[in-house]
């Protein structure tokens, strides 16, 4: 699909040069919904039997000139064809639909080799290559009040979401870095769809009730290795009348459970500290996990007789009670963000964002056995925090340009820096540019 998608996205750009030539001006092809515009007529047609492709490419550039474990530059990139199927339009049955997504991924991972934070500064940045991503079949029932989906999930997609927070580029802003780090294999989250169920309940236009089941462990080779991971959230949004007091907002509760066997932060198989010269050097094991989490998303201002431009702001939190066996056991993230803020600019969102982790007393009980035992004073894990301020600029429909500043605090939890175990890393700043281009 891949190659299919690609081919056809680089032929159909074919029509991108006829601007040179003339037969398209520049205000037309910026008027366009996508780069690649119909493609002679075949989208539309495609659409009206049910296939719809949505093609998108992600770029981001970015640098941390100052902090981190050295400094450098870096290109993080996802290239993400998408086929959605209405199987209604398409043969004729009632409430189904199939989505299929692929994923290339391009870069070199700033966080992961050059700042060692936790909360890592891009929401593209993975392990290059070409993937599957979600592939699934649903069937809608009873309307639109019940819908089932079963196939290669990804949690992130349905659960723990600010639509508020969306418009940040930090990965942790998505899926809360405290799941994305204290889940096996980072969770069921990009790039790693998992197979699963889902389902999705609607008693009204206010409520939805949903959760899910999925493979325990993203990087597990079954089903009966990996344990399973079980996610249920309920939503209530409000939506005030036409003309009625009052702005919309969205307010979630949910929680989750992981049956995995995780490993111990501090504690050895033979009961002792990990940091004794008794220990075995094996992790005790810890059979399963849960947390907690909130979600807060609400309009704060609308500018009057606009639809939608204004001000909102989101608060989120997750709780990990289970110390002994969670990196990061609770965390918070909040911000706000402005939708057509310049004159002129009605669909620019500015922002300003916050997140904070709090590193699990079991990780610095460890380190400061740890310190004990060599007589060394290594920096004892705390808490990473970052600050993100970004400015999305839609220069098109198709197109959009938004640079951004984060600030990222104690990398890794206040880790050690590697090129001097005594002290940490330092905190970082990251400035960069994100360009989002639909084919």
């Amino acid at each position: 699909m891949l190659a299919a998608t690609s081919g056809a996205a680089m032929g159909h750009a074919a029509d991108v040069a006829h601007v040179e030539a003339g037969s398209i001006s520049w205000d037309q092809l910026l008027a366009r919904q996508t780069l690649t515009g119909d493609w002679n007529g075949s989208r539309t047609a495609l659409e009206q039997k049910g296939l719809t492709f949505t093609l998108t490419q992600t770029s981001d550039f970015l640098g941390n000139p100052s902090g981190g474990i050295r400094q450098a530059a870096a290109y993080d990139g996802v290239f993400m064809p998408e086929l959605d199927i209405d199987l209604e339009k398409l043969m004729g049955w009632h409430g189904g639909s199939v989505h299929v997504a692929g994923y290339a991924i391009q870069g070199h991972g700033l966080s992961q080799y050059d700042i060692g934070n936790l909360l890592t500064v891009t929401s593209v940045e993975a392990p290059a290559g070409g993937r599957l991503g979600e592939l699934w079949f649903q069937q809608e029932l009873l309307g639109d009040a019940l819908a089932v989906k079963v196939g290669r999930l990804l949690a992130d997609q349905s659960f723990v979401i600010s639509e508020t927070a969306s418009v940040f580029v930090n990965s942790t802003f998505g899926f809360p870095g405290s799941f994305a780090t204290d889940l096996p294999g980072g969770g069921p989250a990009y790039p790693d769809a998992v197979p699963g169920v889902q389902l999705v309940a609607r008693p009204n236009g206010d409520w939805t009730l949903q959760g899910a089941v999925f493979e325990g462990d993203p990087d597990a080779g079954s089903l009966a290795e990996g344990g399973v991971f079980a996610i249920a959230e309920l939503a209530y949004a409000f939506t005030p009348a036409t003309n009625a007091g009052g702005l919309p907002g969205t307010y979630k509760l949910g929680a989750w459970y992981n049956s995995e066997t995780f490993d111990n932060l501090a504690t050895a198989s033979n009961g002792v500290s990990l940091a004794s010269p008794l220990s075995s050097g094996v992790p005790a094991g810890e059979t399963g996990n849960y947390a907690f989490y909130a979600v807060l998303d609400q309009s704060l201002w609308r500018e009057p007789g606009t639809d939608g431009q204004g001000l909102s702001g989101f608060a989120r939190a997750t709780f990990t009670p289970l110390g002994d066996r969670n990196e990061i056991d609770w965390y918070v993230d909040f911000g706000l963000a402005y939708t057509g803020l310049l004159p002129g600019r009605d669909s620019d969102v500015i922002g300003i964002g916050f997140a904070y982790a709090h590193m699990s007393g079991s990780l610095a009980d460890l380190a400061r056995a740890a310190n004990a035992a060599s007589g060394a004073a290594d920096p004892i894990p705390d808490y990473e925090a970052v600050l993100e301020i970004t400015y999305q600029a839609a220069l098109a429909p198709w197109l959009s340009v938004q640079p951004f500043f984060q600030y990222v605090i104690h990398p890794g939890g206040n880790a050690p820096d590697p090129q001097d175990q005594d002290v940490a890393i330092g905190n970082a700043t990251v400035v960069g540019l994100r360009v989002a281009v639909t084919l």
